[in-house]
C-alpha cells in the first residue's frame, strides 16, 4: 500500500485482488490499523492465500477433531 517492494515478491494492488481477499485484507487493516506483509506476499497467489488462511482458521478451533476438519 505504500509502494515499497516486499523482498522479491510481486505486490498486487488492492483493487486488483479478488473481492474475498480484498475484503479480508481491509478487515484486518480496520481492526489492526495496518496490513501485515504476509497478506500481500500471499495475495499474488489467491489460491494459496485462501488455503493458508483456511488452515490457520481451522487450527484456531480446538473443539474440532482432526477427522472433522
Amino acid at each position: 500500500m505504500n509502494g515499497k517492494a516486499i523482498s522479491r515478491y510481486p505486490v498486487p494492488e488492492l483493487q486488483e485482488l479478488p473481492e474475498d481477499i480484498r475484503d479480508r485484507i481491509l478487515a484486518v487493516q480496520e481492526k489492526a490499523g495496518f496490513v501485515p506483509n504476509v497478506f500481500f506476499t500471499l495475495a499474488h497467489r489467491p489460491d494459496e492465500f485462501r488455503a493458508f488462511f483456511r488452515a490457520v482458521q481451522s487450527h484456531g478451533q480446538p473443539d474440532q477433531h482432526a477427522a472433522e476438519r
